[in-house]
């Protein structure tokens, strides 16, 4: 999560095609093994690669992802990529730009862009031919494998939306967004969001709800201003788990009036995926997205004839389209804006489940 990668004097435009005069900001970097908390440290400016750009970022978003990068877990790799910078939900002002950045791909110095959760992938294995590269087995995750971001993964973002408010759906949203559309579901049927108070799962609510037409039932707990929260995002119904406790399924399925048509699966905890296979009505679709140590039991598989199927944030088609519901006012994500160095404690707050909404990081000051 950088301040800047180079913030514009006074004296130079911030759309030029050049970094004579820039100054680099601090850098949230992690320079010790998992587990310690982040540095601010001084940044250094790079001429962008022909393949590059040279982006000065406004906000970062703040995401549960970032917390494995600091501490390990999820899709971490095993040894941590040390120094790093964090963050993947990146918005700012292209500054910079290599050679095929404008020729090839029409990017211009001016330009608002996003840098979203992956920085390159090969274009060549079957996921990637598929168009799904998000999948990519040799995918680079931004703020995990490496901080920065190739061509490619460049975002142009609208201009009616505001920089703070968009940098969440880069990973959040197209997240949730992707992950119903690929469920292919029916207006007027029920999706069960496990996990609706925080980042993916706020946005999931208003895209099932406003965009696919379902009717949806939020599962969250631990706080009781959660469920206020979920509804007012557009959940037709409220189910706190911790109050529920060995009751949730029974609760799930007299909500749903049977049983979920629709799961997503947003908690990376083994009882969400317990729970999700049992509420679930005869031949539903269940959307396994939140990353842990988990698995699915196989006997109501097998005895509802479910459909089990995963996903990874969003390719950068799901981005755009993402991002165009935003700026038509339909989806509007909750964002609490922080500073830069609150991030530590942004993190753990995640990590504690105490956040609803987004967390997003103000870089410009």
């Amino acid at each position: 999560m950088t301040r800047d990668e180079g913030e514009p004097s006074h004296k130079v435009a911030p759309f030029q095609n050049g970094i004579q005069g820039l100054e680099a900001g601090l850098c949230a970097t992690l320079d010790r093994p998992y587990g310690n908390a982040y540095s601010f440290l001084p940044g250094k400016i790079h001429h962008p690669g022909p393949d590059e750009a040279l982006v000065r970022l406004d906000y970062s978003g703040v995401c549960h992802g970032d917390v494995y990068g600091r501490d390990g877990g999820g899709p971490a790799p095993a040894q941590p990529q040390r120094p790093l910078i964090g963050g993947h939900e990146g918005v700012g002002m292209i500054i910079a730009l290599g050679g095929n950045m404008s020729k090839h791909l029409g990017f211009e110095p001016g330009q608002t862009v996003g840098v979203a959760w992956r920085s390159n992938v090969c274009g060549t294995c079957d996921a990637c031919r598929a168009g799904a590269e998000n999948h990519c087995s040799s995918q680079k995750i931004v703020g995990m494998h490496r901080p920065g971001t190739f061509q490619h993964q460049l975002v142009r973002i609208p201009h009616s939306l505001n920089g703070a408010a968009t940098c969440p759906i880069l990973c959040a949203g197209v997240t949730a967004f992707a992950a119903i559309r690929m469920l292919e579901p029916e207006a007027g049927k029920w999706c069960v969001v496990a996990g609706a108070a925080g980042g993916v799962g706020h946005l999931a609510i208003q895209y099932a709800k406003k965009v696919f037409g379902l009717r949806v039932l939020a599962i969250d707990g631990g706080n009781p201003g959660k469920e206020a929260f979920c509804k007012n995002e557009g959940a037709d119904e409220y189910v706190d788990f911790v109050d529920a406790g060995e009751d949730l399924v029974h609760i799930v399925r007299e909500k749903t009036q049977g049983g979920a048509d629709y799961v997503l699966v947003l908690s990376p905890v083994q009882s969400a995926y317990n729970a999700a296979g049992e509420f679930t009505r005869f031949r539903a679709k269940v959307m396994a997205v939140g990353i842990g140590n988990c698995h699915m039991p196989l006997r109501p598989i097998l005895r509802k004839d479910l459909t089990i199927r995963s996903h990874e944030t969003g390719t950068k088609k799901d981005i755009e389209d993402a991002l165009q519901y935003s700026a038509s006012g339909l989806i509007r994500c909750r964002i609490e804006v922080l500073k830069l160095n609150d991030l530590n404690k942004a993190l753990d707050r995640l990590k504690g489940g105490q956040v609803q909404g987004k967390l997003v990081l103000d870089l410009r000051s």
